[in-house]
């Protein structure tokens, strides 16, 4: 059948070859109009697969959205609560003033996030699904922009999306678009493959202005110049000159927070040790394909002679290099930022195959993401059923007893809550700020309760229900 096909179509060219030569206007119309045909039938397979592609990709958009639709049921854990309880109060220009200051801020005010604090807690109070929208656009928006990123590395569009697929869908980094307390690590994450997308277009001082932002997100940003380093290295023109301002603010910034870390021997000390290493490097690895130590096989790929796939490789290292020396910090959501490099380093390798084996090692892992995924859903909708009941008795008692004593004693805690979390809900329930609140066996509250009146609340939960039963102690 094949033949007839290939000499039909040989005579072709070869009359529209002698049209040509002999100047026969008549054939060279209708040589014309053969190749306006053949023209319209390319445009038109060129059309159907962009729209092929587009439905891919809105596919794996609603399969994200729904996956996580029951993240709209949660409610706010202890860090937003605290966050709540002072942010939307904070004045626009405090924002703006953090954001511009070249200093590093011992008080970890991280004006880009905590922005989102301050616009949602006025708009919404304590209505949690409004604060999940922005989280899922978010995560979306780097998706896209991640996407962007592996196209501009002359990755194929399959393969990219593939790899923007697994980035989109994976719940490696489960929190970070279920919990509003780690809208720092999106929006970093969102200024950060900015500024690398920015920097590929050779727009350098966009690039740099996403960089500023990104930092201002979250600090775990300092690191991105080591990646624009290796960018143009391996990828680009070698021209390093554009990337001095870049390391001149990592380098400022970072020794600033060497200097100026207030935390000297807590979590958020930096512990430079093997033993630190043995704790987070595990942990992280293990996140990479809900797998423990996978994380670690992605080394492997190095042995691909690809330097997409080495960029990849630092992009992830990077961004993972401050959290390996804090081993008191291990949060998945901190994984969300190099998860991102080590997509690149995936869709690099698959273009070495092709894009339907890439797609078929895909769907074989999704099952077990997505068992994952409602095993830590479970997890997180228990925690945010009592953190949700003991905040709105404690507001019902608050509204029920206006001008009570402005000090809590309390005793009992919702699972996963920290003093800092019963604080910022007692000063939400009186809407005010500067109400103190102590746990009744420290010194504190044996302090407040002998120089006044003092309000004592008792918190308890049968794993259904709970009941916080507060009283007024002169």
């Amino acid at each position: 059948m094949m033949r007839p096909l290939i000499c039909k179509d040989f005579a072709r060219l070869s009359k529209f070859a002698s049209v040509i030569l002999s100047g026969d206007h008549a054939d060279q119309r209708e040589a014309g109009i053969d190749r306006a045909a053949g023209s319209g039938a390319l445009n038109r397979t060129a059309l159907l697969r962009k729209r092929e592609f587009a439905l891919a990709a809105l596919a794996i958009a609603l399969a994200f959205i729904i996956l996580n639709l029951r993240a709209y049921d949660g409610f706010f854990q202890d860090d937003e609560i605290d966050t709540l309880s002072w942010s939307p109060s904070r004045h626009l220009s405090e924002y703006v003033i953090a954001f511009l200051k070249p200093t590093f801020d011992v008080s970890n005010f991280r004006p880009v996030g905590h922005i989102y604090y301050l616009l949602m807690g006025r708009a919404f109070g304590l209505d949690f699904p409004p604060y999940v929208t922005p989280l899922f656009v978010i995560h979306l928006l780097n998706a896209a922009l991640l996407f962007l990123l592996l196209r501009r590395i002359s990755i194929g569009q399959w393969a990219a999306l593939a790899g923007t697929a697994f980035f989109t869908l994976s719940a490696s980094a489960f929190d970070v678009y279920w919990k509003p307390m780690y809208v720092f690590d999106l929006l970093c994450a969102t200024f950060a493959l900015a500024s690398m997308l920015l920097y590929t277009q050779r727009r350098w001082i966009l690039s740099f202005v996403a960089f500023w932002c990104a930092y201002k997100a979250k600090e775990i940003a300092v690191t991105l110049p080591l990646v624009l380093l290796a960018y143009e290295y391996w990828l680009g023109n070698r021209r390093y000159r554009p990337l001095i301002p870049f390391f001149a603010v990592a380098a400022s910034f970072g020794l600033q927070g060497i200097l100026l870390n207030p935390n000297k021997d807590n979590e958020y000390t930096f512990r430079f040790t093997p033993a630190a290493l043995l704790a987070t490097a595990p942990f992280y690895a293990g996140r990479f394909l809900l797998i423990p130590f996978s994380g670690f096989a992605l080394l492997a790929l190095a042995l691909l002679r690809d330097r997409r796939v080495w960029f990849g490789l630092i992009t992830g290292g990077a961004f993972l290099f401050v959290l390996l020396f804090l081993p008191g910090r291990l949060f998945e959501a901190y994984a969300y930022l190099p998860l991102a490099g080590a997509t690149i380093a995936m869709a690099a390798s698959a273009t070495h195959i092709r894009p339907v084996w890439a797609w078929a090692a895909l769907a074989l892992w999704m099952p077990w993401n997505i068992r994952d995924l409602h095993r830590e859903a479970r997890i997180k909708l228990a925690l945010d059923d009592e953190a949700a009941a003991y905040v709105f008795q404690m507001q019902e008692w608050a509204a029920r007893h206006p001008g009570t004593p402005g000090t809590l004693v309390y005793s009992g805690l919702p699972r996963g809550y920290h003093h800092w979390g019963v604080n910022g809900a007692w000063n939400i329930a009186h809407k005010t700020l500067g109400l103190s609140a102590y746990y009744v066996g420290w010194p504190e509250a044996a302090k407040a309760a002998a120089s006044g009146p003092v309000t004592v609340g008792t918190w308890g939960w049968d794993g259904r229900t709970g009941r916080l039963v507060l009283h007024t102690q002169p």
